[in-house]
């Protein structure tokens, strides 16, 4: 899967962005081609994955929680496997 995430420093995205990209890693994390995290001033805060638009946060909307947005992904996206235990 292929992830980016567009936000917008300037209006205190930032971290958003971040805690958005920790989530995925946590649940995703070999299942994970790339992830982008691609400052820009042009929204606050929009998530693509393999390219499409899934989530998009723009002035007076609510910012949904990491947790709330990852687990609205599509059917289709399974977590990675648990590792082997010793």
């Amino acid at each position: 899967m292929r992830i980016v995430i567009r936000y917008n420093a300037e209006r205190g995205f930032e971290d958003a962005a971040l805690a958005l990209a920790r989530r995925f890693f946590a649940r995703f994390d070999a299942a994970i081609d790339s992830l982008t995290l691609a400052p820009t001033a042009g929204v606050d805060l929009e998530l693509f994955l393999d390219g499409r638009l899934l989530y998009a946060a723009g002035a007076g909307s609510r910012l949904l929680p990491p947790s709330d947005i990852v687990a609205a992904l599509p059917g289709r996206v399974e977590p990675s496997p648990a590792p082997p235990r010793s």
